[in-house]
């Protein structure tokens, strides 16, 4: 049985399956490069997507971007495709060869035939060959070659971005890629219903809070310069509004806002429109402010109780509706209307009330107007700045009473260059007058001088002001002749406590003040008084013949003073006004006091008594003084005394013995640089005594001139004493004797019997001074008397003390002991001469020295024990008042309690 004529070879179906896949090979090689440029606009956009940035761009630009990804991707596509061919059977065998290293095209034997007849069998078995070589096909990898394309390997770039923007999008990778490739576009919103909101704020001085314009319309007044505000939002369209047919622009603040504002100066109809439709309407009535209105509860002139500085009483009343902010009193002259007004600032209570009333007190005597007819008004101001003013009102400004002629000539030429400031010859005339006043001068060479030179200002000076400095030195000239320096600190004293007390009072009804202010007031009151209690001493310095006319009440205690003020400011501080109050009592008080110390001039008699005790006092002081050097004297005597005499401090000498040999040469020689080495700090220290023993002399001799001088010192002291008194205690002879013979021993260098001469001396003017006070107290009345009786009564606790007699110890201790400088009791306590009441003392009770500036600084200040237990009793008293008064608080009231258990 033959085979069919079309059997098919056994490797046909092979070779058909490698054929089928080099066509697909070949499709994929030319198939890539067509698709890479589209895929490579993809891939970008899509790492964009997996960073979420097309969602962020707005819808339309989102759509744009995304179509214009798609169409160069579709583009590119197309072109890429538009040249594609199929692969063909032919082209599959040739990849199909080359990919299995095969030679001269073995499959295309098996499909061809002969061209010659006759090799049949050669031919089968080239074909036989050929067909055994199918079994070696290979299709091999595609091979797109996109390296030529695409140099610069962005495509790998490509992979790696989309690889990490994979990572970064993490889970909302999905997310983000569909919110890329589906732009997001929102609803439409509809537009918001319009809304209309307006209100005025009336100006801030007013107080007033703001008005709000209800929809619906309506009357409103409001005052002028307050402040419209309208604001309309929601709805289309722009609004218009209109003030009287006055257009006023709005402001667009978004698409839907519009603002519009306005400062009112006039009213009329106010309305919105939008579109041709009124949205709101309203009657606005703007109130012009008026002026404050002021006038005189009373007429001005004298405040009561005026005395000899009488103060100015200007009383007032203002009123308005939104508050007064300032208030003031213009004064002129009647007869010179045109001349500059003065001014009188009144404070007002609370800042700026509605309506308020008070009077005004102000000492205004030392301006050049005091005494003339004045007209004055009253201005108050708003905070607009708007004036009212009171009507005129005529009165003679309060001036001082001067009692001294020529203080009140000085005065009457200030008038005279008031009422006439051309007219200056009539003054220097007047003042040239007044100068040849020889007994008003006399003790006055500072007046005298003051007075010159005013009359030379106004012969000689033309300036503008010169009429005016002139005056301001008369009226200081005037004060000069009247009351001296204490009146002018006590009216100043007086002033800073008034400030202060209404200061705190201010503080204490609720009205706000400047702790600065406060503070400053209060160290003004403290200098005040400070210079008051200088003044005072001053005073009775240059005035001995001047007393204090109740000299318990002049004696303060500074301490106490200053501890009252800062007990008051820390109060302050704390916010505490009450305590701050009560301190300021208790300061007051002790000011009243004070304020009582005046100088009063004594009698003839008791003006020569007191001269003759200041005599007695000097000459007591000059005692006490002797002591004190005799003192010093002794000391140094003792300490010359006590010291080795030279002879006696004669060093040992380290030679060696007269008989001791020395053992060899180097031995001699040490020995004999020893000796001279010996023999050198011998002569070293003979100098050094012979210098000391020169020094000693010399401050013997220092001495023994001292003690000589001391003794004639004495012997005047005796001689004055002996005309004042008409005898001299015989102690002070025995004295006079002491300090010869000391002087004597002295000038023989005998310390030991010098000093046993001075100790002699000093207990004679112990004894002699014991025997002055005695007779000084017997001379000078019941005063002196107690005052001696004082001192002796001292001296007699001296004596029990074991210190001697009243003048005590020059050297302190118990007046046996050699040592003990440092405390000498004839400069405190017991050594004194007389206490405070004996002697001129300043208010602090100190005492004063004679041809000193000022007090005695020698700490000797003495509160009586009189005083003290009037001070205690007060205190109790006054805690017994205030327990009485059962309304007080109970926690005040249990603290009284405890207080006068105390005592």
């Amino acid at each position: 049985m033959t085979a069919p004529a079309h059997a098919e070879p056994p490797f046909a179906a092979r070779l058909r399956r490698r054929r089928l896949a080099a066509r697909a090979a070949l499709g994929f090689e030319r198939l890539w490069p067509a698709l890479w440029p589209p895929l490579g606009v993809l891939g970008a956009y899509l790492c964009a997507a997996l960073l979420d940035l097309p969602s962020m761009l707005p819808a339309a630009l989102h759509l744009i971007v995304l179509v214009a990804v798609l169409a160069a991707a579709a583009w590119l596509l197309v072109r890429g495709l538009r040249h594609l061919r199929v692969p063909t059977e032919a082209e599959a065998d040739r990849r199909l060869e080359r990919a299995s290293g095969l030679h001269h095209r073995p499959l295309a034997a098996l499909v061809d035939r002969p061209a010659l007849p006759g090799a049949d069998g050669l031919w089968r078995a080239h074909v036989a060959r050929a067909a055994a070589q199918i079994g070696r096909l290979r299709v091999g990898l595609p091979r797109p070659g996109l390296a030529t394309i695409d140099r610069r390997a962005l495509r790998g770039g490509l992979i790696v971005a989309l690889a990490a923007t994979l990572v970064v999008a993490g889970g909302e990778a999905p997310e983000r890629v569909a919110r890329a490739f589906v732009p997001h576009f929102a609803p439409t919103v509809p537009t918001p219903p319009a809304e209309l909101q307006g209100w005025i704020t009336p100006p801030a001085y007013t107080n007033l809070a703001p008005v709000f314009l209800r929809p619906e319309g309506g009357a409103i007044a409001v005052p002028a310069g307050s402040h419209l505000t309208i604001s309309l939002s929601g709805g289309s369209g722009a609004p218009a509004l209109t003030l009287g047919g006055a257009h006023l622009p709005f402001q667009q603040l978004d698409a839907t806002s519009f603002q519009a504002d306005r400062d009112l100066t006039a009213g009329g109809r106010l309305v919105v429109r939008r579109g041709g439709t009124e949205l709101a309407a309203w009657d606005l009535t703007v109130l012009v402010d008026a002026a404050p209105v002021v006038r005189w509860p009373e007429p001005p002139g004298v405040a009561r109780g005026g005395g000899r500085v009488p103060s100015t009483k200007l009383p007032w009343q203002v009123s308005h509706d939104y508050g007064v902010t300032a208030l003031q009193a213009e004064l002129r002259l009647r007869e010179r209307p045109d001349a500059a007004p003065l001014i009188v600032t009144i404070p007002l209570p609370g800042g700026a009330p509605k309506q308020a009333k008070g009077v005004r007190v102000q000492d205004l005597t030392p301006h050049p107007w005091a005494g003339l007819p004045v007209i004055a008004r009253l201005v108050a101001r708003d905070a607009p700045g708007l004036v009212g003013t009171s009507a005129d009102a005529m009165f003679i400004l309060p001036e001082r009473r001067f009692d001294n002629p020529t203080a009140r000539a000085v005065i009457a030429v200030r008038k005279g260059l008031t009422l006439h400031p051309d007219r200056r010859a009539p003054a220097i005339a007047e003042l040239d007058r007044l100068s040849e006043l020889e007994p008003v001068w006399r003790n006055d060479p500072g007046g005298f001088i003051n007075l010159q030179a005013a009359a030379a200002d106004l012969l000689y000076n033309r300036a503008d002001g010169a009429v005016a400095e002139v005056q301001a030195r008369l009226w200081q000239l005037a004060l000069h002749l009247e009351e001296g320096a204490t009146d002018r600190t006590a009216r100043a004293l007086e002033q800073a406590r008034r400030e202060l007390r209404d200061a705190l009072d201010a503080q204490r009804r609720g009205e706000k003040i400047d702790p600065k202010e406060i503070e400053r007031r209060l160290q003004a009151l403290e200098q005040a008084i400070a210079k008051h209690l200088q003044a005072l001493t001053e005073q009775l310095r240059r005035d001995p013949d001047a007393q204090m006319a109740d000299p318990n009440s002049a004696q303060i205690d500074p301490q106490e003073a200053q501890r009252l003020a800062e007990e008051m400011r820390q109060a302050i501080e704390q916010g505490r006004m009450e305590d701050a109050q009560k301190r300021m009592a208790e300061l007051e008080k002790m000011l009243d006091q004070l304020q009582k110390a005046r100088p009063m001039h004594r009698s003839a008699q008791a003006r020569e008594r007191a001269q003759k005790q200041a005599r007695g006092r000097q000459q007591m002081n000059a005692l006490q003084d002797m002591v004190q050097r005799e003192g010093g004297l002794l000391d140094r005597a003792q300490a010359r005394d006590s010291q080795p005499s030279p002879e006696d401090a004669t060093p040992p000498s380290d030679a060696p013995p007269q008989g001791a040999q020395p053992q060899d040469e180097q031995s001699q020689n040490q020995q004999s640089q020893d000796q001279q080495s010996q023999n050198q700090q011998s002569q070293n220290q003979q100098s050094q005594e012979q210098q000391a023993q020169d020094k000693q002399a010399a401050a013997r001799k220092r001495d023994a001139r001292m003690q000589e001088a001391l003794r004639r010192a004495l012997g005047e002291l005796m001689q004055q004493y002996g005309e004042l008194m008409g005898k001299v205690p015989p102690n002070l002879g025995d004295a006079d004797m002491a300090m010869r013979d000391a002087a004597r021993s002295l000038n023989k260098g005998e310390d030991g019997a010098a000093a046993g001469e001075v100790q002699r001396a000093i207990e004679a003017l112990q004894k002699g001074g014991q025997s002055m006070s005695e007779q000084m107290a017997q001379a000078f009345g019941a005063q002196g008397a107690q005052r001696d009786g004082e001192q002796q009564e001292g001296g007699q606790q001296s004596d029990q003390d074991g210190g001697g007699t009243a003048l005590g110890d020059p050297r302190g201790g118990d007046g046996n002991s050699p040592g003990g400088r440092n405390n000498r009791p004839w400069q405190h306590g017991n050594g004194q001469f007389g206490r405070n009441g004996d002697r001129h003392t300043d208010p602090l009770g100190r005492p004063l020295q004679e041809g000193a500036s000022g007090a005695d600084e020698s700490g000797d200040v003495t509160v009586p024990e009189q005083m003290e237990r009037a001070r205690t009793r007060a205190i109790q008293d006054e805690l017994r008042r205030r327990a009485a008064e059962r309304g007080r608080p109970q926690q005040e009231l249990d603290y009284i309690d405890r207080l006068l258990k105390q005592f």
